[in-house]
């Protein structure tokens, strides 16, 4: 806060005091002098007038729409989506980060790695006085974090060990464990209840370099160390505050950007953090504030049009109508990333433990109708679960164009006969009641209908519709998913062993539908330590027609392309992995 002074000058009077001592002789007449003429008065040249003083520049501010409601957590160790991540990311770097547009791995908060001969030890090191920082509620001033004795607290390897720690504790239950434990020595264990957190394989060396031990040499680890949950969390907030911690009150953060306020179901408010130092990968924010609106793209749309957001997803529906728009057609811009939109079956579920059943649902699907007439939006129709553009992706590979899923009506009505024939009944209006559970997203809502449509067309079973409020959608399907839901996947990492082992194998948390095949399982095993590119590649092939077409364990439809419409003044990237970085945007005054 400014303080102004004044100081007040005092007025000096000078009296001059005559005394009077006696009768004071006559002077003496000097002599006559010619008189002198008065001085011409100085002329007073007026001062030039004072400038007015500048304005001080605007902050850079933008608004953007960033789905609805709240986010599950901006607790690393209890986020879950694509979404918290880039919540995460921009509050809790991570020691590497995927580089926005090319996905290729840079430096986080870890200036610099190495890794031992046998591949097996990663040893960071940390970028040194990074400080904790807050958000002050009284001033909206970013500050530096002190302890108990008024020493500004900086982000260390201990921080970095407790975080990892804490993503392994099975008393936390972190969603994304199950990714990270199998490649820490003694994660697993730990993770499961069998193994003393004392025996993991993370340790601080010193207070600026952090190390981690894998029990296994693998080519993607550098990627697994700086997923969703492996992120340094500060253990004293924690201490003190409980699940509340991450409140704008309470929260301690160390990156671009500070968590200014969270009104609850409506928006979110991001500060620069000015303390943040930058790295090769995580650059000093241009904006200074971002704010984040939670509401769905349709709301989002109409919010643009009204000139009260900066950027906004679109709804699949709009985008023709934007295109051709001569003002909104030039802010329309549409990009591939790598996330796969899937439906999941439950396989525990009747009818959808039967084989045939989930056979016949899947060849019903014209995944081509789906996103050129549809969707219209440039995503492309999905023959397996891993994007191209992922490391070891079969559908990257000319030879599999002939595999995986496919729109063929003949067989999806001979795969209804024999499941029917499997279940005992006589036609499809004997099935059991189906039900179709998705969240609340524009883009679910048209998907669910046209796959409503289309089933009914082909194979004469009418499904039902079930909207459900984001709040609780994924706790729903993580609980008792659906007979058929809403599924899909954003990378974690750059590898087909993220897609395939880590959401579809038996044990994983993420297989929402249940599905359990034991060769898919042994063949995502030998792939994930498997050392050569073209076996490996072999391997997931295999793994991606089981699960696709052989065994249909799930329903996968199309690679997604983000539809945004962003205002002129904004500079900014456009992400291909699912997570927004912001400090790599601007504005420009």
């Amino acid at each position: 806060m400014n303080k102004s002074i004044r100081f007040l000058m005092p007025l000096l009077v000078v009296g001059l005091v005559l005394a009077a001592c006696g009768p004071t002789p006559a002077p003496e007449k000097p002599p006559t002098a010619a008189p002198t003429a008065l001085a011409a008065p100085t002329a007073t040249t007026a001062p030039p007038p004072t400038e007015a003083p500048t304005a001080p520049p605007a902050p850079k501010a933008i608004t953007i729409q960033r789905g609805a409601n709240d986010p599950r957590s901006i607790d690393p160790q209890r986020a879950v989506d694509a979404r918290d991540a880039t919540l995460v990311a921009h509050l809790f770097p991570s020691l590497v980060v995927l580089d926005a547009e090319t996905n290729a791995i840079e430096p986080g908060i870890a200036t610099k790695w190495e890794v031992s001969d046998d591949g097996l030890v990663y040893t960071f090191h940390l970028i040194e006085k990074v400080p904790w920082v807050r958000s002050n509620p009284d001033t909206g001033a970013v500050e530096q974090v002190k302890d108990e004795n008024g020493n500004v607290r900086y982000v260390t390897a201990n921080d970095f060990a407790y975080g990892f720690l804490r993503a392994l504790d099975p008393e936390i239950a972190s969603p994304a464990a199950y990714i990270l434990a199998p490649y820490i020595a003694g994660g697993t264990e730990f993770n499961s209840g069998k193994g003393s957190r004392e025996n993991v394989g993370v340790k601080a060396v010193d207070d600026y370099t952090f190390q981690v031990t894998a029990p296994e040499k693998v080519g993607f680890a550098l990627g697994i160390y700086s997923i969703i949950n492996a992120h340094a969390v500060p253990e004293w907030a924690i201490t003190e505050s409980g699940d509340a911690w991450t409140e704008p009150e309470n929260i301690n953060t160390y990156g671009p950007f500070a968590l200014k306020d969270w009104v609850h179901e409506g928006s979110m408010t991001f500060a620069k953090n000015p303390f943040w130092p930058g790295s090769e990968g995580i650059r000093q924010p241009g904006l200074d504030e971002i704010t984040l609106r939670f509401i769905d793209e349709a709301v989002g749309l109409r919010e643009y049009e009204a000139g009260n957001i900066d950027v906004t997803l679109v709804p699949p529906d709009q985008i023709e109508r934007l295109r051709v728009d001569s003002t909104l057609g030039p802010q329309l811009k549409i990009v591939p990333d790598l996330c796969t939109q899937a439906w999941g079956l439950n396989t525990q579920k009747p009818p959808f433990d039967n084989v045939h059943i989930r056979r016949a649902f899947n060849y019903a699907v014209d995944r081509e109708i789906l996103v050129k007439d549809v969707l219209a939006g440039g995503q492309i129709a999905a023959p397996f679960f891993t994007p191209p553009s992922i490391a070891l992706a079969p559908s990257a590979v000319e030879e599999s164009a002939k595999l995986g899923i496919k729109y063929d009506p003949d067989k999806a009505k001979q795969e209804l006969e024999l499941g029917l024939k499997d279940l005992g009944l006589a036609s499809a209006d004997k099935l059991p009641p189906i039900t179709v559970e998705f969240g609340t997203a524009q883009e679910l809502s048209t998907v669910a209908q046209a796959l409503q449509a289309m089933w009914l067309e082909t194979l004469g079973v009418k499904v039902e519709l079930a909207q459900i409020d984001n709040t609780v959608y994924w706790s729903k399907q993580e609980e008792d998913a659906g007979q058929i839901f809403r599924a899909g996947w954003c990378p974690d990492y750059n590898d087909a062993n993220n897609y395939l082992r880590d959401v579809y194998r038996s044990d994983s948390i993420y297989n929402y539908g249940k599905w359990t095949n034991a060769d898919f399982d042994k063949l995502v095993d030998e792939a994930r330590v498997e050392t050569d590119p073209a076996t490996r590649l072999k391997l997931y092939t295999q793994a991606e027609q089981l699960l696709n077409v052989e065994d249909a364990g799930t329903m996968t439809l199309y690679y997604r392309v983000i539809a945004q419409l962003t205002r002129p003044q904004v500079q900014r990237t456009y992400s291909v992995n699912g997570t927004e970085f912001y400090w790599d945007w601007d504005v420009t005054q």
